[in-house]
């Protein structure tokens, strides 16, 4: 029998803001439930917030912890850091760990957490694992966390050349490719009708902080066009918890997209708050005018462009992707995994009338989903970081 891996998971069920630090450590600590809550009061906004799960919308976090949490490897033990009795004494037996994994959601938004606890990491004698999550904002925050715990390794999302560069300075900390993946198990081929030839579900971007308008773009010109191509869209700014993301995907032939991530890494954030104070001065200011000021003449700009959990996700639900060209972290490949359109559009009307050909359709889906099922699932993720770890010395206890 293989001896599991005592591993210590830390995760946020959502970001670590006070009132959520507040709600999470009472409803831990009591240990409550929402059916101990008489049902007229559970309607309650109050009620609601207590037992929120602000994350619920970003299923790749989740994805992330039930794939360490169901591999068999490891004996983890998970801890939610807004709880600060269960945190608490989670860091006290820090050192009891040889392996301890911080998941994105704990080390995306907001690190204040983290950092209270840095004497504990310092301290510890088991590998660190750090998941950062947002890799083109709060970066000053992150990097600094990283160097000041001599984490051990950062699972980057970016694409290996970009993470290098980004994370150049953690001289005592080895760089991991960790881009997302698909979770099989949420996100699943669906019988019935598919009436939603063209869908999207997502943020709503601001362009001006990014210093490009490549996805708003082709999003409204699929939008604009669906009528002239003959197709139905349905096509929204808002998030969807998982479940309903995963219906909804069913309920699509194609989903329109675009690599996610900013064209302009950078380690100081310096352009993003110089254009958040450009545009507290100016809030009418256009896109155009903040590219020219900032982007336009960027010195030699490094991409953070990368692939995103909702590429895998359209993929395991076998509904075919309209996305602009892209590496796509070197795993989806053009016309073969996904329908490509150029980055000015000039064959738009191709792809469509690619995308309307439904044998050529089905090929594009099918291959998908081999390939993503045959090496990019979650499971996969974590065996290849677990297998990375334990050939670099990591010790079993």
């Amino acid at each position: 029998m293989i001896e599991r891996i005592p591993t210590l998971i830390l995760y946020a069920k959502s970001q670590p803001h006070w009132r959520r630090v507040v709600a999470d450590t009472l409803v831990g600590g009591l240990g409550l439930r929402p059916d101990m809550v008489p049902a007229l009061l559970r309607r309650s906004r109050r009620v609601r917030f207590l037992f929120a799960e602000e994350y619920r919308t970003l299923s790749y976090l989740l994805d992330w912890q039930e794939a360490f949490r169901e591999s068999s490897s490891l004996d983890e033990r998970l801890c939610n850091i807004n709880n600060l009795f269960e945190y608490r004494r989670a860091l006290r037996t820090l050192k009891r760990y040889p392996l301890i994994i911080v998941l994105h959601s704990a080390a995306g938004d907001n690190l204040a957490l983290l950092r209270r606890a840095a004497g504990y990491f310092q301290d510890r004698r088991g590998k660190l694992v750090l998941f950062l999550g947002n890799e083109y904002n709060g970066m000053p925050d992150k990097i600094g966390f990283a160097k000041d715990v001599a984490a051990d390794y950062i699972a980057s999302q970016l694409p290996r050349e970009a993470a290098a560069w980004l994370y150049a300075g953690c001289r005592q900390t080895k760089i991991l490719e960790a881009p997302p993946a698909l979770n099989p198990k949420a996100y699943q081929p669906q019988a019935g009708p598919r009436p939603i030839d063209l869908g999207f579900r997502g943020d709503r971007y601001e362009d001006r902080l990014l210093g490009d308008r490549e996805r708003t773009g082709i999003l409204r010109a699929v939008e604009e066009g669906a009528e002239r191509w003959g197709l139905v869209k349905d096509m929204q700014f808002v998030r969807y918890p998982r479940d309903e993301w995963s219906r909804f995907l069913g309920t699509c032939k194609g989903i329109v997209g675009a690599e996610s991530g900013t064209a302009y890494l950078e380690r100081d954030d310096r352009t993003q708050e110089a254009v958040k104070q450009y545009l507290a001065r100016h809030p009418a200011a256009d896109f155009q005018e903040v590219y020219e000021r900032f982007f336009k003449s960027y010195p030699n700009p490094v991409s953070g462009k990368a692939v995103s959990s909702r590429h895998f996700e359209p993929i395991g639900t076998k509904t075919c992707q309209v996305l602009l060209e892209g590496r796509y972290n070197g795993i989806l490949t053009a016309d073969e995994h996904y329908l490509s359109v150029k980055k000015d559009l000039s064959n738009l009307d191709e792809a469509i009338r690619r995308f309307k050909d439904e044998a050529c359709r089905r090929a594009i889906v099918a291959r998908a989903y081999e390939h993503v099922m045959a090496g990019h699932t979650y499971r996969h993720r974590v065996d290849r970081l677990l297998h990375t770890l334990v050939a670099d010395g990591l010790p079993s206890r």
